[in-house]
């Protein structure tokens, strides 16, 4: 799967996820890495938080997700999470 394709179901499936396609300086510019705010308060659809940096913890549901589309997460700092193609 593509970022753009990548990008646009997080955002249906997450509509208050933050995504910044083009990094934001905290993840290269290509087509395959993007980086999403962690300081937003997103839920999963279980209502479980998205993202918690004490325990460098992202949602299950979101891990999975992305493994199936080729890509994972991976802290770059307490407040970003880089989305990489794997």
């Amino acid at each position: 799967m593509n970022k753009t394709t990548l990008i646009e179901q997080l955002l249906k499936k997450y509509p208050k996820m933050l995504i910044f396609a083009d990094g934001n300086g905290w993840t290269e510019n290509s087509p395959d890495c993007f980086s999403v705010s962690a300081e937003e308060p997103v839920m999963d659809s279980r209502g479980y938080d998205m993202f918690n940096y004490y325990d460098l913890g992202v949602s299950t549901e979101l891990t999975a997700f992305l493994e199936k589309s080729g890509y994972f997460a991976q802290w770059v700092n307490p407040g970003v999470i880089g989305i990489y193609k794997d």
